[in-house]
């Protein structure tokens, strides 16, 4: 289907277009924003320091684990690394500070362990490239998040990646966006399948209040699955966890007649593969999840799972503010504005598309008004 897109100068300087990504971030009133790439050299790094030398205000920087090593481990090339101008206010850890040689004046040591030491904040001086790692897991990370806040960062930058997904929580960011790049197919149409497939992922739609109602509040954080029938009968299901369960929760499914069933926790892949062998084929159901954050499995199965007729909502969406692309792939790049229109046409009218590098952003018509509809941070 063909979306009708406004393009905005197709060459344009890359200090404009980078203004243009930070005013779509302004306008969205998020002060934490998750930056993801879906695959090594996805140019999310180069984002994330587009943004803190072409944007006046304070960013704070920090990462879900480790992000902006010198050499990528997969291809052994030279990677962008992280360069916080003067005043930015980083969360990395000590290990890191000492692999990058990185001074900074530190303002405070957080109470984290992790496998490069404790997790320090301190101000960035200006001078050189840093080498960025943060807290393991999204509860420290949150945390970390609003001491950069409380400290004077007007915006949180949390780098990380889609196999570390759980940085563009709701509970810990409330913006993310969306790096892709030629690296994460070995086809423009793969490429483009595969950027697409994510995007539906990150943007599953919201269970309405009527059936989010049906199960109690404290049942919806603490049990790992919960069947509610036709009648609006619900049973907690009694199991320590989903994962590996697959086929058990599809034969309750089917003994208790299941209309909507809630699952609490990670669904992987296997827990899908074993649930739709066991279901019956064209079983109408309805899946619930936390947010997509919790959907361990790649999009592509995401998408064979609804297509089997279940349809799959969250209790929380994630806020996508943009896609940005990077033609980059071995052994030859892509033609910049080819991979940029293929990406822009294939998102459609749905999200901004940027190329900070190449000057090129691709807007939805209308697109720039304030999202309200997104809960807080306090809700499920």
């Amino acid at each position: 289907m063909s979306h009708r897109r406004d393009t905005v100068a197709i060459l344009q300087p890359d200090a404009v277009t980078t203004d243009a990504l930070y005013q779509l971030i302004a306008q969205s009133g998020a002060r934490a924003v998750a930056v993801i790439g879906l695959v090594k050299n996805a140019g999310k790094t180069t984002v994330v320091n587009a943004l803190m030398d072409n944007v006046s205000h304070r960013f704070g920087l920090t990462s879900l684990g480790l992000d902006g090593e010198r050499t990528d481990h997969l291809t052994g090339l030279a990677k962008p690394r992280i360069a916080p101008p003067r005043g930015t206010l980083v969360a990395t850890t000590q290990g890191s500070l000492d692999r990058s040689g990185y001074a900074m004046e530190i303002l405070e040591e957080l109470p984290y362990h992790t496998p490069l030491g404790r997790v320090l904040i301190g101000v960035a001086g200006g001078d050189g490239q840093v080498e960025v790692s943060g807290p393991t897991t999204l509860a420290e990370v949150r945390a970390t998040v609003e001491r950069l806040q409380a400290l004077g960062a007007e915006q949180v930058l949390v780098d990380g990646a889609i196999n570390r997904l759980g940085s563009a929580s709701p509970r810990v960011t409330d913006g993310v966006i969306v790096a892709t790049g030629g690296m994460v197919a070995d086809t423009l149409d793969e490429v483009v399948a595969v950027t697409t497939a994510t995007l539906d992922m990150l943007t599953l739609p919201t269970v309405s209040e009527e059936i989010r109602s049906l199960v109690a509040p404290h049942e919806l954080l603490t049990a790992r699955a919960v069947s509610v029938d036709e009648r609006g009968n619900q049973t907690r299901l009694e199991l320590d966890t989903v994962v590996g369960e697959g086929v058990t929760v599809a034969r309750e499914v089917k003994r208790r007649e299941t209309q909507t069933l809630f699952i609490g926790g990670a669904l992987t892949q296997e827990f899908v593969d074993d649930f739709t062998r066991v279901l019956a084929p064209r079983r109408r159901l309805r899946v619930v999840v936390r947010d997509a954050t919790v959907l361990v499995l790649p999009p592509a199965i995401v998408s064979r799972f609804r297509r089997r007729g279940i349809d799959l909502e969250v209790l929380r969406p994630l806020r996508v503010l943009a896609v940005t692309t990077n033609p980059f792939r071995l052994p030859q790049p892509y033609n910049p504005k080819v991979f940029f229109s293929a990406i822009a046409d294939a998102v459609g009218n749905r999200v901004p598309v940027f190329d900070v590098v190449h000057g090129q952003a691709s807007l939805p018509s209308g697109h720039g008004t304030r999202d309200d509809a997104a809960p807080s941070s306090s809700e499920v």
